[in-house]
């Protein structure tokens, strides 16, 4: 069995030594309490890689181009086993004209969701992100959900973290 630690207040009373009174004093969480450099880097890059996601579903280029490096390269679907290099492809999509205003969809709701992310932190300069992306969105006027298998790589640079690396597979139901 593994024994789990947890503590609510690190807060503890300590006597003064020339006063009768009581103070409190606060102390560092224990070593084995405190968030690991991993930990803090797995979760940075689960805040990102959504922020991302969050981007791709809103039409948001100029957000998604921060996150990424100029040079990232992906296999995906619309690429037709093709490694895709550099962001031109990925802006295409963006780009795209919208649909006509008498269609009504002036502009798409569409959600992006990972389900069971797992991060491995490499060293203290890369992770990879894997995960199920769920996107929910409405196809004519039907909310439809569309599953796939993702795996981004991250990499940390002086700018801060960078996606470089995309996989996608979709998943037919």
């Amino acid at each position: 069995t593994m024994l789990r630690r947890t503590f609510r207040n690190y807060a503890k009373p300590v006597a003064a030594e020339r006063n009768l009174h009581r103070v409190r004093t606060l102390s560092f969480a224990p070593r084995w309490a405190q968030p690991t450099a991993d930990k803090m880097a797995a979760q940075e890059v689960l805040t990102l890689n959504q922020k991302l996601l969050s981007a791709i579903g809103a039409g948001d280029y100029a957000t998604y181009q921060s996150l990424c490096d100029p040079s990232l390269t992906c296999f995906e679907p619309e690429a037709v086993g093709h490694l895709v290099e550099g962001l031109d492809f990925h802006k295409y999509y963006f780009t795209m004209p919208a649909p006509s205003a008498a269609t009504d969809a002036s502009k798409p709701h569409v959600l992006n969701t990972m389900a069971s992310p797992h991060v491995r932190v490499i060293g203290d300069k890369c992770a990879v992100v894997s995960y199920i992306r769920l996107t929910q969105k409405l196809v004519g006027g039907a909310p439809t959900t569309v599953q796939a298998e993702e795996t981004r790589v991250w990499e940390k640079k002086d700018s801060g973290w960078v996606h470089v690396h995309m996989h996608r597979s979709l998943i037919k139901m």
